[in-house]
Parts: structure tokens; sequence; C-alpha cells
């Protein structure tokens, strides 16, 4: 399957963000000459603290990175600088803009797994993503048998073995996005999905909410991910955000 998130470079100040479109962002964190000193005037104070808490600088970058891009990105649709952006929590702590910056309504949700982040944003409907790192030495079972529905389990056991650990990750991610947009996290109910097989795509995930419209995504090479998005499906437009030379570098499909 081709990699939606293409390289070809566009200028940011001309990207619009239609009402029935989402925008999800793909941020690479594996720049290891990233410091949180590159972005110490771009973060809060409150985010730098944060930073600064990381025990394994490895960390730190991904961090660093992470919440840096997420400003650089909403500044381009709120039409803010990046540093002066604010945030509220909204039930259970699901982050979103302060009512200062809810003119259009943008509600947007980030995700980070290993050395990637997934940002998407969207106007009016609730939102959430989530991105992982598809690690060969997880034992994906345990958890299965721990978070998934009989049902789920049953199925993913019932796929050919080669398959089983593809399949665990898939419905993980699609479970998370459902329960970030909703904003229950964890403490929401997890049999909002269902594993089924096809000849052509392999595991192949499926909402079971009538209401939600949710979307599979390949970001890169190793990782899964999943929209959950309130409402009918719309179109997704994928873009891939850049640090480069200290130069906050948007480039999109």
């Amino acid at each position: 399957m081709p990699n939606p998130f293409l390289d070809r470079p566009a200028r940011s100040s001309s990207l619009v963000l239609r009402k029935n479109e989402v925008h999800i962002w793909l941020v690479q964190a594996n720049d290891e000459r990233i410091s949180l000193k590159d972005f110490e005037n771009l973060l809060s104070s409150a985010e730098q603290v944060q930073a600064s808490r990381f025990k394994f600088a490895t960390d730190r970058r991904r961090y660093v990175t992470a919440h840096a891009a997420l400003r650089s990105i909403l500044s381009i649709y709120v039409k803010s600088p990046p540093e002066k952006l604010q945030f509220a929590s909204g039930p259970n702590g699901k982050p979103k803009l302060a009512p200062i910056h809810a003119k259009q309504k943008f509600e947007f949700n980030l995700s980070h797994s290993h050395e990637v982040a997934l940002i998407a944003v969207t106007q009016g409907r609730e939102i959430g993503v989530d991105v992982e790192w598809i690690r060969e030495d997880f034992a994906f079972y345990e958890v299965a048998q721990r978070f998934f529905t009989a049902k789920e389990v049953t199925a993913l056991t019932a796929l050919p073995s080669q398959l089983q650990r593809l399949a665990f990750f898939k419905c993980w991610t699609s479970k998370e996005a459902f329960l970030k947009a909703k904003g229950t996290g964890l403490s929401g109910e997890l049999d909002e999905v269902e594993i089924t097989l096809t000849p052509k795509e392999g595991v192949r995930v499926n909402g079971t909410i009538s209401s939600w419209t949710l979307v599979a995504l390949s970001p890169c090479a190793g990782y899964v991910g999943a929209l959950a998005l309130e409402g009918p499906e719309c179109q997704l437009r994928c873009f891939q955000w850049r640090q480069l030379a200290n130069d906050l570098t948007h480039r999109h499909s």
C-alpha cells in the first residue's frame, strides 16, 4: 500500500482546512540533533518543565519534537504564533484549544509512539488518533486477553499466526482512537471494534458505533495507526512535518 504521507513541499500559509476534511500530520522524531534548546522559545514553560523531567535524552527529544510540531501545526489553522497558543482540558483531561481560539472550532488530537507522532486536526467534530510501533518483543496476547472482548480474542486467535501481531496493533489503535475521541481514556468501554479477515486486505478492523467513523492508517514502515471521528466519513489529507536547520517546515501530499 503506498504511503499517503508523501514529501512534497508546500507553503503553509496557503493551507486551508475545509469542514469536510481531516488533516493528519506525520511527525518523525528521530533526529538526535534536536534538543530542548531548539524549541525553548516555542514551548510553554509548563511544557519545558515536563520535558526536563524525562530521565533519558531520547524520551525528552521525542516529547519536545511532538509538542513543538503540535504548536507549529495548530498555529497554521488558528493563525496565531505557536508560542502564543493556549490549551485547556476537556472531560477526563482531553487537551483542547483554549476558548480564546474557539472561533473556528478546531479540534485536534496527538499521539506518539517510539520515534513517530500523529496529529489530527478537523473542525467542529470530536476526533481521536492513535499510533503504535509494532514491537516484535511485545507480549500482545496477554494484553488482548485483558482488554479485548471474548469475541475479539476468538477472532484474533483464529487468524494465521503471522497476522496476529499486526491484527492486535490494528485493533488496539482503533480502540485507543475511539477512547481518545470521546475523551474517556481507558476508563471507557473497549468493545467498539471488530476484527475481520478479508482476502484482499488481510486483517481489517471495523468500528461498531454507527455515529462514528473509524479509519485505519499506515503512517510509515513499522507503525500502524487509527483515526476515530464523530459523524460521517470525510476527506483525509495527509501531511508530513519536519524541522530542518532550525526552520519549521511543513510538507504535504
